[in-house]
This record gives C-alpha cells, structure tokens and sequence, in this order.
C-alpha cells in the first residue's frame, strides 16, 4: 500500500557511520519511529549512501511502532538513557519522502535539548532526483553540522575545564 509520506531518521556519529531508523504506525503517537535499525560504515560512495536511505525508507511501516517500550530506539541503540544523552554525539538528519519528492532537514545538537531542527536549511529533492543529488545534500550537512557540532562541543569541554581549574 503506497503512503502518503515516509520518514527517516539517519543519525550521523563521529566516524561518519549512518544509522537509519525507519518509521511505523504508532496507536500511541500516530507514527514513530520502529524497533529497526540499519548501519552503513564510512567510506561509502554516493550511490551506496542513496542505496541506504531508499533501503531504510523501504523499510517504513514493516511493523508498528512499539508502543509499549518508553525508550526510542536510537536510546536502546545507544545504551544511553534519555533522548538527549542518546543523541549527544549525534548528528540527526530527518528525511520525508512524499509522492513529489524528498525533504531533508538538518539538526544542530543542543546539549540540553537534543537535536534541533534547522529550517532554514531544508533541501527539497525532487523525486526523479539525479544520481548523486542526495548523497551532495547529506554530505554537505555532514561536512556543517556534524564536524562545526564537534568544533563547538570540544570548545565548550575546554571552557569547562578552564573553569573548572580555575576554582580549584
């Protein structure tokens, strides 16, 4: 049965590993993501990044949310307890696949409220996209989000430690 949207999460961590999280029917939140989670280890070419987000939206609405389990997945995933500490070294792509197209939508890490959505640098990717089209879109929010997110958290670790020698 075709759907009217598809979304994924794909979670980026320092090694520039995807983790793709599909999402599913949910009584308790209309849709979630599912208990599913799909690796692709960096180097990987543009046409295996492309193969992988097709695969992990291929794989949306296989099974229902679980609903009775309060952690998310990429929690369980990580081994982390809370939202934010499971996403803390994170970077989050969000991507909606419609019947005209693809969105993908960036985060940026706030470390108190986890990952933020970035608006203004949505990409819209018609769905006869040419090859590559994708893969450029994501790797540039790799290349912003992911390496400026560590920049500015090996900043803060600094400043803290300052701080913290500083008062003895």
């Amino acid at each position: 049965m075709e759907r009217e949207f598809y979304t994924v999460s794909i979670y980026v961590d320092k090694d520039e590993t995807l983790i793709g999280i599909p999402c599913g029917d949910s009584d308790k939140y209309g849709i979630a993501d599912i208990d599913t989670i799909m690796l692709l280890k960096a180097p990987y070419s543009d046409r295996a990044l492309e193969s992988f987000v097709e695969k992990v939206i291929g794989a949306c609405y296989t099974k229902k949310h679980n609903d009775a389990v309060s952690t998310s997945t990429i929690e369980r995933y990580t081994k982390k307890k809370g939202f934010v500490e499971a996403t803390a070294d994170l970077t989050l792509i969000s991507i909606v696949k419609t019947a005209s197209g693809y969105s993908l939508m960036p985060t940026f890490n706030d470390y108190e409220k986890g990952p933020l959505a970035i608006d203004d640098d949505e990409h819209i990717v018609p769905i006869s996209y040419g090859e590559g089209a994708i893969a450029e879109v994501i790797r540039g929010f790799i290349e912003v989000y992911l390496k400026a997110n560590m920049f500015y958290k090996e900043k803060a670790e600094l400043e803290a430690e300052k701080k913290a020698k500083e008062n003895g």
